[in-house]
């Protein structure tokens, strides 16, 4: 519990001396440790608050609670004191900086690249990593993808990360109950080899619903840094010239330096609106039990193990996706009619002049191509959709943006901690992307711990295998079908996290989940929260190459080109009279019949009209008294020029089937018969707005390790 005072319990410290004024040049491992210890015990950063009893009446246990308010920190150079507004706007001073420096020879499995069982000529040169971490920087999220803190106070300060009813835990409890490795049950909750004492660090508890707004800023953490990380020679010492101008083609180790060698990797990590809430570490004396049978090892009993929930969660992604609006436009381009024959040849022509003699005063062509004044047209139908892509409202979303490229080049062996200088500033938009990334691992429980070892040279990592036993394999499996209630594993995401847990009249997950589940970008749930499914909509977001940036695209489809034809129609009209007789004394004989030849034209109704009329002679006369007259004009007669001009006839234009017509024009023309559709014939363009960046998302759910060893090799 925590204690007031002596000036009492609402007494605070308001100095403004940052943790960010603090150098730090760590040596890995213990200055590590130094560090963090330096990060908890600098008051201003970290500001107790006293905690009412009312808010820790649910709380049991052994353990010290801790409220971090009104805090952020960021590694700065060493140098004089610097002012508040300083340490918040010069990001070029973020050189304070954490060295991991690589000690001892390296092993012959290391060196020997071409494993040939000595060192020799023919390896390549192999040599360490020697990393500098930055400007390491907590604070409250700005949304800014390229600042590692945001640059004003009331902008970068965590306001409470947590709250006085679910604050840090750093505690000693005693869990009953827990299955060991030996083939029998536990008797009960005093059995002392089913009780695992533990000490646990605990971050606040993972709120469920509407968060509460006292620690709301919890969930809106940035993490911020920069590093250089350089291959180093491992038979020069540190500060050598050429230390880091290392390895080519081949060469014995120490040998191969290369002075136009430089070997350097520069990064940059900044991560917004994220959270720690949910995670949790256990560390404890395994239980016994174990043999060597059933896969299990006699090394799992009474070593040290280590049970961790890691949760780096940034929200519920199911509606972190771009906004995509659309719309689809048609259009038509028709042409003017167009000739394609004029009615004056037997063949296909547009000539106004042909075999049918229609400028002509004797006797005209009567075919098809005389009898028929074709023209035709062609429509062509379009489409065009039209998406836009909304990537404005992701300026809100978690984001976690590695990048390398910097705004203007800087030596490639040069960094602050040996050479001096500033810290380098980075392109605005290049790098990875990882968009609301929610990140979940179970790393072993106390009946499956994670345990440390050593064969004296190298280092292991195991987790532990699961043992056949139905009182440990039934608390970690999960029946997805719910069939079976016995089986009580479930899955950590950002929807739960095992048992819910009830506090101050607020709703929390747990953290007892056995299986992990990684998700970067949009993701949902289909089973409230069971299992996790990455989307696939157009505007889900994930991994992106290059900031994601708002765009318009389009795409225009056409329909095949269509025809339609219409024609004008005539024939011949034919009239008769009697042109002649053969007369004899008081005898009409035989007459001659006179035929006249003239177009008529269809004009859609009944009869057709004749254009210019010629009018046929009267008939012939014959009288047995007086005699005959014996001709009545000639035989045959044609309509006149006039009478076979299309133009001036009062034809209309017909679209019917005629096979004479199809005939006549042939099918490259089109056909009779047919006219344009209503609807518009172009299909429908499908296309995506998504950039071409954008890989989408993606969701690594249900992960359960069931053994697992790491072991170092070459140190």
């Amino acid at each position: 519990m925590l204690k007031k005072n002596k000036y009492g319990a609402r007494h605070r410290i308001n100095r403004k001396v940052k943790m960010t004024t603090l150098n730090y040049t760590v040596r890995f491992q213990k200055t590590v440790l130094a560090s963090l210890i330096g990060f908890c015990i600098s008051q201003p950063s970290f500001a107790l608050e006293e905690l009412s009893d009312a808010g820790l009446s649910e709380t049991t246990g052994e353990g010290i609670a801790i409220l971090p308010q009104n805090t952020y920190m960021v590694f700065r150079g060493a140098g004089a004191n610097e002012t508040t507004n300083q340490i918040l706007t010069d990001r070029t001073k973020d050189t304070g900086y954490i060295n991991y420096v690589p000690v001892g020879p390296l092993s012959m499995t290391s060196a020997d690249t071409n494993k040939n069982g000595t060192i020799d000529s023919g390896d390549r040169a192999v040599g360490k990593a020697d990393i500098y971490l930055y400007g390491l920087a907590l604070s409250k999220s700005d949304n800014n993808t390229n600042t590692r803190i945001a640059p004003t106070e009331a902008a970068a300060a965590i306001s409470s990360w947590g709250t006085a009813v679910n604050p840090w835990i750093f505690k000693v409890a005693t869990e009953n109950l827990v299955p060991n490795f030996s083939t029998t049950n536990c008797t009960g909750a005093t059995d002392p080899t089913c009780q695992v004492t533990y000490l646990a660090l605990e971050a606040p508890l993972y709120e469920m619903g509407t968060k509460d707004a006292a620690g709301l800023d919890a969930y809106k953490l940035k993490l911020g840094l920069w590093s250089d990380i350089f291959v180093r020679n491992p038979n020069k010492i540190n500060g050598a010239a050429d230390q880091f101008n290392y390895g080519d083609s081949n060469g014995l180790i120490g040998t191969s330096t290369d002075a136009s060698r430089a070997n350097r990797l520069r990064l940059q990590g900044i991560w917004n609106n994220f959270s720690l809430n949910g995670s949790r570490l256990q560390v404890f004396q395994t239980l016994g039990g174990a043999t060597t049978s059933g896969g299990m090892s006699p090394f799992y009993n009474n070593t040290l193990g280590i049970a961790g929930v890691i949760r780096l969660n940034s929200g519920d992604s199911k509606d972190v996706k771009a906004i995509t609006t659309s719309s689809l436009t048609e259009g038509s381009t028709t042409s003017p009619w167009t000739l394609i024959h004029a009615g004056a040849n037997s063949t296909l022509s547009t000539s106004t002049t042909g075999d049918c003699n229609n400028g002509g005063t004797g006797s005209f062509g009567t075919s098809a191509g005389c009898r028929y004044y074709v023209e035709k047209r062609t429509r062509t139908d379009s489409k065009t959709a039209t998406k836009t892509w909304d990537a404005s409202g992701l300026s809100n979303a978690g984001v976690l943006r590695l990048s390398t490229r910097e705004t203007s080049d800087t030596g490639n062996l040069i960094t602050p901690a040996i050479n001096g200088g500033v810290a380098p500033t980075f392109d605005a938009n290049e790098g990875v992307y990882l968009y609301n990334p929610n990140i979940n691992l179970v790393l072993g429980t106390l009946y499956q711990p994670l345990v440390l070892g050593s064969d004296g040279k190298n280092f292991s990592l195991e987790i532990a295998r699961i043992a056949n036993k139905p009182e440990i394999y039934k608390q970690i499996y999960t029946d997805y079908s719910g069939a079976d209630t016995s089986y009580k594993g479930s899955t950590c995401n950002v929807y739960q996290c095992g048992s819910q847990l009830t506090l101050g009249g607020k709703n929390y997950q747990g953290y007892n989940a056995t299986h992990s589940s990684i998700s970067i970008g949009t993701a949902y749930s289909e089973d409230g929260g069971k299992t996790l499914r990455a989307s696939t909509d157009e505007g889900a977001v994930g991994i992106s190459f290059g900031k994601l940036n708002s765009g318009t695209i389009s795409q225009t489809t056409y329909s095949n080109q269509m025809t339609e034809v219409h024609y004008k129609q005539r024939g011949v009209n034919t009239q008769t009279w009697v042109q002649s007789y053969s007369c004899t004394l008081f005898i009409c004989g035989a007459g001659t019949t006179g035929y006249l030849y003239q177009w008529e034209y269809n004009n859609g109704s009944t009869p057709w009209a004749i254009l210019a009329p010629t009018t046929k002679p009267a008939d012939a006369t014959c009288s047995p008294t007086i005699g005959c007259s014996s001709t009545s004009g000639t035989t045959p007669m044609y309509g006149s020029i006039a009478n076979r001009v299309w133009a001036n006839s009062s034809a209309v234009w017909l679209t019917a089937a005629n096979n004479e017509v199809n005939n006549l024009i042939g099918a490259n023309n089109g056909m009779t018969g047919t006219t344009f559709p209503t609807l518009n014939q172009a299909p429908t363009p499908v296309i995506n707005s998504s950039p071409i960046n954008n890989m989408g998302s993606a969701v690594i759910d249900g992960v359960l390790i069931q053994h697992l060893k790491l072991t170092t090799k070459g140190l």
